[in-house]
């Protein structure tokens, strides 16, 4: 890609770098641990101990800025990348539309339809939408590993409480043990800033205690645009950029390297009922934002998740999901869709599974590079079809059809006769049958042997029985 559409010039970029290193500058960032202000202010901050408070000048931050990894954007390709996530959701029941609490069976029923599906990159698992027996709710960061690992999900790394460190540590080397890998290289944990600026004692020690077990921990964000932002698209920007240098200098300071990424944003505060919105434009806009900063910074970035406010599968989840995809893909150079998501990430629904897949297949279809070999070009297809012809029969488009034009799964491909001849099946239908169809499939194998489950569930009950998420 040459070129992105751009929501602001070179002089808007440099007020929001500008208005952010004042943010880290003037107001700073609250960290509620001492050891990690120390830490900092060795790395090249200011600490204030007494206020919990670190501050980066804005010279320092342009240097770690430039001392950064770089990216080559002149030869960037834009992509579309697809991931199924299941959260503390709702399942939307494809044969009765009822929603339903998660069970263990539909969990493992949704996972497998995600990696079934082949635009699915992965199905991760933060959190875990029902409440196993025997296990108690405050001990679900461990129960997330035991239930992702079984039916071939990944695991978003939940960490939630500080006293669970260990039993975690622990439950990631016996996956090692299991998958035969160093556990350095299955090994994930990630807690969360309170937006705006303040990372909490609870990260703190997380962060600290992996560390020292040489494991690293990452750091989100999930901001809200006039919630734990201004509502403004620049300030909404500024505080994504102040957050996402800080997070990065935090990284670098714990575990050094010179990676640093730019992009994505959150989700919009709704002033009707203080609600948190995903299918709103505004956040597909400070994402584009931000990766207009990235290129600026010629450091890495990607686009926002398409998310969509719909309660139910239909016109508006889909042209949500279809406006900020296509937007991160032409402002970005890239999106990615959590496939299945409605009401935000409150319902998890196989038949928008189906449909989020179908939308990517298509725009991935449209970013592929277009082939103008000479046999592509067709001038002798041209001259041998003349004028009045037509190109329907020849040797050309029946070897090239499949190859040139995409082909739909679920979106109706018949005339108004052909459809009413079949019955006038709908889209709902043919989504239904597909999972049908991958459902009815024999059952994969098995992620994980009975041993290690035996295992890591007798890991969940000694912590149970020590008490350590009450230790917390």
């Amino acid at each position: 890609m040459t070129g992105f559409f751009s929501i602001a010039g070179l002089s808007e970029v440099e007020q929001i770098h500008n208005a952010a290193l004042a943010t880290l500058d003037g107001v700073g960032v609250k960290v509620e641990s001492p050891e990690l202000l120390e830490l900092l202010d060795d790395y090249g901050g200011r600490a204030d101990v007494d206020a919990q408070r670190i501050q980066f000048s804005p010279s320092w931050v342009e240097q770690f800025i430039a001392e950064s990894e770089k990216y080559d954007w002149e030869s960037h390709v834009p992509r579309l990348d697809c991931f199924a996530g299941i959260y503390q959701s709702l399942y939307l029941d494809p044969e009765t539309g009822e929603l339903e609490p998660f069970t263990e069976r539909t969990l493992a029923d949704y996972i497998r339809l995600g990696n079934a599906l082949e635009e699915v990159g992965s199905v991760g698992l933060l959190g875990l939408p029902f409440t196993p027996e025997a296990i108690a709710p405050s001990y679900t960061p461990l129960a997330e590993k035991l239930y992702a690992w079984k039916y071939g999900a990944s695991p978003a790394g939940t960490v939630q409480l500080t006293g669970l460190c260990p039993y975690l540590e622990e439950t990631f080397a016996r996956w090692a043990e299991e998958v035969n890998r160093p556990l350095q290289d299955v090994f994930s944990a990630t807690g969360y800033l309170v937006s705006p600026l303040r990372l909490p004692r609870s990260e703190c020690e997380q962060l600290l205690y992996f560390r020292s077990r040489g494991l690293r921990m990452g750091i989100g964000h999930m901001l809200s645009a006039g919630g734990s932002t201004p509502i403004t698209i620049a300030g909404a920007a500024v505080m994504k950029l102040a957050e996402t240098l800080f997070l990065s200098i935090l990284q670098r300071a714990l575990w050094g390297g010179t990676r640093l990424a730019i992009g994505g944003f959150g989700v919009v505060m709704d002033m009707l009922g203080a609600r948190s919105m995903g299918g709103r434009p505004e956040a597909a806009m400070v994402s584009a934002v931000m990766s207009l900063v990235a290129r600026h910074y010629r450091v890495r970035s990607h686009g926002t998740g398409p998310l969509t406010d719909a309660k139910e599968p239909s016109v508006q989840a889909g042209m949500q999901k279809a406006m900020i995809a296509l937007y991160g893909v032409c402002s970005c150079g890239g999106a990615s869709i959590d496939v299945g998501l409605l009401s935000l990430d409150e319902i998890s629904s196989p038949e928008q599974m189906v449909y989020d897949v179908e939308l990517a297949s298509a725009v991935r279809h449209m970013l592929r590079p277009m082939d103008v070999s000479s046999e592509a070009c067709a001038v002798e297809e041209i001259a041998a079809v003349g004028p009045g012809g037509n190109f329907i029969g020849t040797d050309l488009t029946a070897k090239r059809f499949r190859q040139d034009q995409w082909q739909p799964r679920i979106w109706d491909r018949d005339s108004l006769q052909e459809w009413v001849g079949k019955g006038g099946e709908s889209e709902r239908d043919r989504a239904r049958e597909r999972i049908r169809g991958i459902l009815s499939e024999p059952q994969p194998t098995p992620s994980m042997s009975e041993k290690c489950e035996r295992d890591l569930r007798a890991i969940i009950a000694r912590a149970m029985d020590a008490g350590a998420a009450e230790r917390s």
